[in-house]
């Protein structure tokens, strides 16, 4: 078979472009390895007349420290609709900023039930949202200063929580590390080979091959196109795009080039960067040059 290399697109913005979006990527990946060793164990301690309250750890993590005279309303609620405003919101595990109806943003740190034990504290626009074991107790001990821990105890792992955790960080790690092979790799894998009656095209990780029995090339620009599904990134171009309207195979290092429209069971657009000698080579297996 006859390789072609693709038409160099050099691109001053794919490198800049590709490192950033490998820093987010780690980031949000750094924040799905944080969920999926959460285990969201809470805390409410009183303790030298401060309430101490924790949920979660790490990038996930809330902490508070409350002085018991600061305290001026302790209160069992039950909530109505909610929602949540800043925080994690997990199955038996609701700690951040939420808020309300009839009560408005709060902070909280619960295993997300309605009924709750409502704190005011001064100086704070704010409530405080907790749901020990025994609510009465605790407002008790408030009231009183008795020291103690009045905890829930750890909340188990559903199994499809577990499952969720466990897949999302393979995925996050997966697809961080397609886009830094995409971003930094793809544009020198693109290769096509033509020979045996057909067309194929080297991609990062898989190859595409076309019958051309029957075919039909010609030279074309096809202008701005749309991805429908596949890659769309700086000198890289792989899967179904929108051509002037017509769904197109893309496999191009470029859309603004012209290149080679090739008409078989199927439209494929590509970029070789000898044109002549491609559609020789085409012309050779038995498909028909228009134009």
């Amino acid at each position: 078979m006859t390789e072609f290399l693709p038409l160099p697109a050099p691109s001053r913005w794919r490198v800049p472009l590709g490192l950033a979006l490998l820093v987010l990527m780690a980031v949000v990946l750094v924040l799905v390895f944080q969920l999926a060793l959460l285990r969201p164990a809470i805390v409410y301690r009183i303790q030298d007349r401060v309430l101490e309250v924790k949920g979660g750890s790490g990038l996930l993590g809330n902490h508070r420290r409350i002085k018991l005279e600061s305290l001026t309303e302790i209160t069992e609620v039950t909530l109505g609709r909610g929602r949540r405003v800043a925080g994690t919101g997990m199955p038996g595990f609701c700690a951040g900023r939420f808020s309300y109806d009839g009560i408005g943003s709060v902070w909280q740190v619960t295993d997300c039930s309605r009924r709750v034990l409502l704190l005011r504290v001064t100086g704070e626009e704010r409530p405080v949202l907790l749901t020990p074991p025994n609510r009465a107790e605790l407002a008790q001990a408030l009231r009183d200063g008795r020291e103690g821990d009045f905890s829930p105890p750890p909340r188990p792992q559903s199994t499809g929580w577990a499952a969720f955790t466990t897949a999302m960080p393979l995925l996050m790690l997966v697809l961080t590390a397609y886009v830094a092979a995409a971003f930094f790799m793809a544009p020198r894998k693109l290769r096509y080979r033509v020979g045996s009656g057909h067309l194929e095209v080297q991609l990062l990780l898989t190859r595409r091959e076309f019958q051309l029995t029957g075919a039909r090339a010609r030279r074309h620009s096809p202008g701005r196109v749309w991805k429908v599904a596949g890659t769309a990134l700086p000198g890289y171009l792989a899967g179904i795009f929108s051509a002037g309207g017509t769904m197109t195979r893309v496999y191009a290092s470029t859309s603004s080039e012209e290149g080679v429209l090739l008409e078989c069971k199927r439209r494929v657009f590509v970029t070789p960067a000898d044109v002549p000698a491609f559609l020789d080579a085409l012309q050779r297996e038995g498909v028909t040059l228009v134009g």
